[in-house]
């Protein structure tokens, strides 16, 4: 081998060194670099690091906001450098797992939500959940992360064929179903005329929607919640809803409360219910039960004094 022919190999062999020390995990994270040689446990390992950190930024968040309050700028100011430490160091992790794994859908799938999420960077974010289709057709959550962007930017008939495209790869997923609903329900008129449908139809394909949503996941108390509460969508459309239903929904959402707070809210708005049935006996049993966890509430008497001076139906 010739003197220029080493040299040449020197300095390729040198730039490979470079580079995976550039595509190293950061101090902070050098366990993640015993998985580099292991794509998916990789990925895995980014993403639960990811949830985590979400988890603590919404900590920090939560405990500035107290901190404001009280007027205590010192920890407001250390809550929101830990918030940007943290948002830094995940882009760093991010950076790593995407420079050695650079068309792993699901890595460019998270980092995309990274991107929107902590970073506001939409236009990236967008990207990164087209490269990660190109690379996995068949990878859903890009998907629905485009179907959430194009509807929120007003391109509905492009955000209801991803939120489709999502449900049909994965037919099951609650979070989709849930997502689809609300955009049935929050954006009525861009639905109704993508579609062509009346109030009639998209109620009921909503309902559909948010109820299998909320069978998915048989302990989850917001989708629950979230399924009783749609039927009061109905009063504003013109659509006659199944109040007995609306009632056994909210009673399963009670079932499945962890909170005080949300076991109230569950009595008070199955009087709700019951009120629109003209079952006002029923509806002054959940009325007291609501009035024993919180005695002074307005909302809660007010609704009694309805209910006990309402005639009774029949």
């Amino acid at each position: 081998m010739t003197l220029i022919r080493v040299a040449a190999a020197f300095v390729l062999l040198a730039g490979a060194v470079l580079g995976a020390r550039e595509a190293s995990f950061p101090p902070e994270l050098d366990q993640l670099n015993a998985l580099v040689g292991d794509e998916a446990k990789l990925v895995d390992a980014v993403r639960q690091f990811d949830v985590l950190q979400q988890a603590l930024i919404a900590w920090d968040a939560e405990i500035a906001s107290e901190a404001a309050r009280g007027g205590d700028t010192d920890e407001v100011q250390r809550r929101e450098e830990a918030v940007r430490a943290r948002v830094e160091l995940l882009g760093k992790a991010y950076d790593a797992l995407l420079a050695h794994y650079p068309r792993n859908a699901r890595a460019l799938n998270y980092y995309g939500e990274y991107l929107c999420d902590q970073k506001g960077e939409m236009a990236g974010a967008v990207s990164m959940w087209k490269k990660a289709i190109a690379e996995d057709p068949k990878l859903s959550l890009p998907h629905n992360n485009l179907g959430i962007y194009y509807t929120h930017v007003g391109e509905y008939s492009r955000g209801l064929a991803s939120y489709n495209k999502a449900l049909e790869l994965e037919p099951d997923n609650a979070d989709f179903k849930f997502n689809l609903a609300q955009v049935y329900l929050i954006n009525r008129p861009q639905v109704k005329e993508e579609y062509k449908w009346d109030d009639a139809r998209l109620y009921k394909e909503a309902m559909k929607l948010s109820k299998e949503a909320a069978d998915l996941r048989p302990t989850d108390y917001d989708l629950a919640q979230d399924y009783a509460v749609n039927f009061f969508a109905a009063t504003q459309m013109g659509v006659e809803a199944d109040w007995n239903k609306a009632a056994i929904a909210w009673q399963n959402a009670r079932a499945r409360a962890t909170q005080l707070d949300q076991v109230f809210y569950t009595w008070l708005n199955e009087a709700r219910t019951r009120l629109f049935q003209g079952e006002n006996q029923k509806a002054a049993v959940c009325l007291q039960e609501a009035l024993k966890m919180d005695p002074n509430n307005a909302v809660a008497k007010q609704l009694l004094e309805k209910a006990k001076s309402a005639p009774k139906a029949g």
